[in-house]
């Protein structure tokens, strides 16, 4: 299986669209949906403390999706 990259534009993106939910304990099944509708696979839910942060989340999902 092929890994895909995040590029910075779109972990800003998917940040903001996941800090939109106003349920923290909703953001994370957001950024998850967000992962899957832009072809990444799966991972583990983030934590309420990192979805709770924006530039945090963009620094995991940036992180999470690096190629090596």
């Amino acid at each position: 299986m092929k890994v895909k990259q995040m590029s910075r534009t779109l972990a800003i993106e998917i940040a903001t669209r996941a800090i939109a939910v106003t349920n923290p304990a909703n953001r994370g099944l957001r950024v998850l949906d967000l992962l899957e509708k832009y072809g990444f696979d799966r991972v583990a839910e983030p934590g309420i403390d990192i979805v709770s942060d924006q530039p945090r989340l963009v620094s995991w999902l940036r992180d999470t999706f690096r190629i090596s």
